[in-house]
């Protein structure tokens, strides 16, 4: 039958996409295309299935319970993904955020010249980041081509002190904002003697001892990025009825921008400062439509969603750009932020 068959076929999909839990988080990636029935059977989002849709009602009884019991299962699994009591570390409530898929689009040009020079595929290219989450990275990373991410449920600094950073070829991450987070991933970083590409604020260069404007390049986007909360995490930012009224992505989880945050870059000791510029500008790196790389942080000009430059009091709003497609609402933004 052409509908039992549909069906049949939505199952399997859906059982080859859905986040099911596994010993690891490290081992559960963000699914790209998930969408939750309710999204697939309405023609207003996205995720319209229309094939879904015309079959419905033709399916049997225990079809569509079928159906309906693996969307739930997937839906109660993503509100899980976020669950913080099987984490190694202490963590302020606040720095539980995710890095939006659209900020690791900005810098992948970046990371597959860096493969390249060091004679890897992107898929081979060795990615650490310390600061564990979710999970969410290893994903978004690997949907860009890089396969070789490292991030998992570890206490970065404990890491440090048994000597057991894994071996990579550069450091990509959204550090935590609260404390001296920064100070001790400068140290780590100076240590370390690789490259590493940064999500931070803007005023971070203030407030760290060890930080130098000399050490990095940056790299703005065309509009402000925003973060995710996973569900499961900050559960008095779910309770509290104000903030529910903001943007939510079943996917991703709950949207915030409390910062204007760009890349603070690195490349050394592969590729020098001047060098890079030099490189970009001949064209060898194809920085993303709207984004721009700055020598100082001080060149820097304030924007808005457009790209326009502004006085700093008409700085931007958060980015517009959608990173999934299980929207709930798009009110008012946060003013609390974390990490990748």
């Amino acid at each position: 039958m052409v509908h039992s068959q549909h069906a049949l076929n939505y199952q399997q999909s859906m059982s080859s996409n859905h986040p099911t839990k596994s010993k690891s988080s490290s081992q559960r990636p963000i699914p790209e295309n998930w969408a939750s029935l309710a999204d697939r059977l309405n023609p207003a989002r996205p995720a319209f299935d229309a094939a879904l849709k015309a079959s419905w009602k033709t399916l049997s009884k225990s079809e569509r319970k079928r159906i309906i019991a693996q969307d739930q299962r997937d839906i109660r699994a993503l509100k899980q993904r976020g669950s913080t009591k099987d984490l190694p570390f202490s963590a302020e409530m606040d720095d539980h955020c995710e890095t939006s898929p659209v900020a690791y689009r900005h810098v992948a040009p970046l990371l597959e010249f860096l493969a390249g020079r060091i004679g890897r595929k992107s898929s081979d290219l060795m990615i650490y980041d310390p600061y564990y989450c979710a999970g969410a990275v290893a994903g978004h990373l690997k949907r860009l081509g890089f396969d070789s991410v490292y991030n998992r449920p570890e206490d970065f600094y404990r890491v440090i002190r048994e000597g057991k950073i894994p071996r990579h070829d550069v450091v990509v991450t959204n550090p935590p904002y609260s404390g001296d987070h920064f100070d001790k991933l400068l140290r780590f970083l100076a240590e370390n003697k690789k490259p590493a590409l940064l999500l931070l604020p803007e005023h971070f260069s203030k407030k760290a001892m060890l930080y130098s404007d000399e050490q990095f390049c940056f790299l703005t986007p065309p509009e402000r990025y925003h973060y995710w909360t996973p569900e499961g995490m900050r559960l008095d930012q779910q309770k509290n009825e104000k903030k529910k009224k903001q943007h939510m992505n079943l996917v991703l989880g709950r949207r915030n921008s409390p910062f204007v945050s760009y890349w603070f870059i690195s490349m050394e000791p592969i590729v020098s400062k001047d060098e890079l510029f030099s490189i970009v500008n001949r064209g060898e790196i194809k920085v993303v439509d709207g984004c721009r790389l700055y020598s100082h942080q001080a060149e820097i000009k304030p924007t808005n969603f457009k790209g326009e430059e502004v006085t700093p009091a008409a700085a931007a709003p958060a980015s517009t750009e959608e990173d999934g497609n299980v929207t709930v609402s798009k009110k008012k933004h946060s003013k609390k932020r974390r990490v990748s």
